[in-house]
């Protein structure tokens, strides 16, 4: 495994993080937009995966990923501004 290899899985660990720190914060928080950060961030780490050929998807599969992660982002901004 190559020093890049080793950084890409760190990136991974940290958007898993990421993620469940989003599930919190739309479990304890009730805060909606958690559940949207948490999917984008879950879509990043599928994205990520698949990329590095640890989950088998369809070819081009990974830029409808990557597109579903950008959409759910677009909607958590969209209920952070609602909130205010």
């Amino acid at each position: 495994m190559t020093g890049a290899d080793l950084i890409q899985m760190l990136s991974v660990l940290i958007e898993v993080i990421i993620a469940a720190g989003a599930v919190f914060i739309a479990v304890k928080k009730q805060k909606p937009f958690g559940w949207a950060v948490a999917a984008t961030f879950a879509l990043y780490v599928c994205f990520d995966l698949s990329r590095m050929g640890m989950i088998p998807f369809p070819a081009g599969m990974d830029a409808f990923l990557f597109l579903g992660a950008n959409i759910a982002m677009l909607i958590a901004v969209c209920l952070m501004i609602q909130e205010r």
